[in-house]
Formats: C-alpha cells, sequence, structure tokens
C-alpha cells in the first residue's frame, strides 16, 4: 500500500471519529425546560406527517423569565390558555412537551403569565 493510500484511509478514520464524537456529544446535551400558554390564534394545519397535524409558534420562557420563540408540532389542537413545560434541547428544539398546573410553574414564570389569569 503506498503512502497516499494510508493517509487517505487514515484520515476517513480520523473524521469518522470527530463526527461519532460530536453526535454522542449532541446527544447527551440536557434539555431546558421553557414554559409556555395555549393562544390557538397561533396554531397553523399543516401536511400531516406521523401523527403530527398542527404546528405551533408561541412565546415561551425558562425559570429564569428568558423568553425565546418556540415552535413545536402536535397530533391535536390544545386546550386555549393551558400551560405547557416544553423541553428543550440544543440544535434539536422542543423534543417533549406536557401540560402543566399554574402553580407547577416557576415562581418567575408565574409572575410574567398572572396577568393572563
Amino acid at each position: 500500500m503506498n503512502a497516499k493510500k494510508k493517509v487517505g484511509i487514515i484520515a476517513v478514520v480520523v473524521i469518522l471519529a470527530i463526527a461519532f464524537i460530536a453526535i454522542a456529544f449532541l446527544a447527551t446535551q440536557k434539555s431546558t425546560n421553557y414554559y409556555t400558554q395555549i393562544d390557538n390564534d397561533w396554531v397553523t394545519e399543516i401536511a400531516p406527517h406521523g401523527a403530527m397535524n398542527y404546528r405551533y409558534t408561541l412565546a415561551a420562557c425558562d425559570e429564569n423569565g428568558d423568553e425565546k420563540e418556540l415552535t413545536f408540532e402536535t397530533s391535536k389542537i390544545l386546550t386555549d390558555d393551558a400551560f405547557l413545560c416544553l423541553k428543550v434541547a440544543p440544535f434539536r428544539g422542543v423534543v417533549t412537551w406536557a401540560e402543566a398546573q399554574f402553580e407547577e410553574l416557576p415562581d418567575t414564570v408565574q409572575e410574567k403569565y398572572s396577568s393572563n389569569l
């Protein structure tokens, strides 16, 4: 085997190793909880894929009160004015969501949404 082939094989192995490490790193990143209140004025119907038929784009805030606009998909139209806890992973966005009671929200988030009650 000549030197160019050896260098090429080593380069491919190094690139694959780096890709594997990057994927493993991204897969283990912790998710952050964001909280939002459903407003069905901001739901759009989408072409069904899997079980997803609707897309929401809503303002949400983390436990520190920092706001961010998040988009997620659902299989049904959600209850208007319900509170959600959205788990948001880096690069992947919203990975899960669950309905939450107002009393379960962090204090800073309760302050933000108390005027909506």
